[in-house]
């Protein structure tokens, strides 16, 4: 079966022409034009992969991926309008998008974009699925199934981003410098620059570290980041 995609855009032309240029690559897609029936399909089903325009008639964008993101962590990738939507919604894609796009779309540039996310995603769920499950670092475990972290008893709310991350760390035996963890967690974007990784690294611990105590990431200075002990 291919890979589910829900496509949420209200230009009804274009997001007709994507949805069958999708299709034809064998992704199943659904298409809907309001922000609170795909946040609730996004809530209630398994996507692989969510198309977002970040200007939404129901609901902000900010609002869509915060409320999806407490429940599971989903690639995102932005419809961009216009250029001037990146600085607008800068923090937003920041924080919750693997990967942003502007109109006019080009279908080849999109349908590879989407299949390096898988392939770098691809890589990630299996290399998780190779080590011993659940996954625990002190009382923090990842369900691999489910793609989730819990701390204890409690969920903590990942973006998917900070899940790859979270998991590559987790899964390494050896501290891993910041141009591996592009590699595996940014594979498709090799101009980011390696500072994404530190903002990334921030973002990870201020949602997985309690306050007054040792945090889960050691950082080794000249080198890059560690779980291991």
């Amino acid at each position: 079966m291919g890979k589910r995609i829900l496509l949420l855009e209200k230009e009804r032309s274009l997001a007709h022409f994507l949805s069958l240029e999708l299709q034809k690559e064998q992704y199943r897609v659904d298409l809907i034009e309001e922000g609170k029936k795909a946040l609730s399909l996004a809530q209630q089903n398994d996507y692989d992969l969510i198309l977002l325009n970040v200007n939404l008639g129901d609901m902000t964008a900010q609002d869509f991926v915060d409320k999806l993101s407490q429940t599971k962590p989903a690639s995102v990738i932005m419809i961009l309008d216009h250029w001037e939507d990146l600085q607008a919604e800068l923090e937003v894609i920041q924080r919750f998008a693997v990967s942003y796009i502007y109109k006019p779309i080009i279908i080849e540039d999109l349908v590879a974009r989407i299949s390096a996310i898988f392939r770098g995603r691809d890589f990630i769920d299996q290399h998780c699925n190779q080590m011993k499950v659940p996954t625990s670092y002190r009382n923090l475990r990842i369900d691999v199934a489910n793609h989730t972290v819990y701390r204890g008893d409690e969920m903590i709310a990942l973006t998917r981003r900070e899940y790859d991350l979270l998991a590559t760390l987790m899964g390494s035996k050896k501290v891993l410098t910041r141009e591996q963890l592009l590699e595996s967690v940014w594979k498709y974007e090799s101009a980011t620059e390696t500072n994404i990784v530190d903002v990334y690294i921030r973002y990870l611990r201020s949602k997985i570290d309690v306050k007054g105590q040792k945090s889960y990431i050691k950082t080794v200075r000249g080198v890059g980041y560690t779980m291991q002990e």
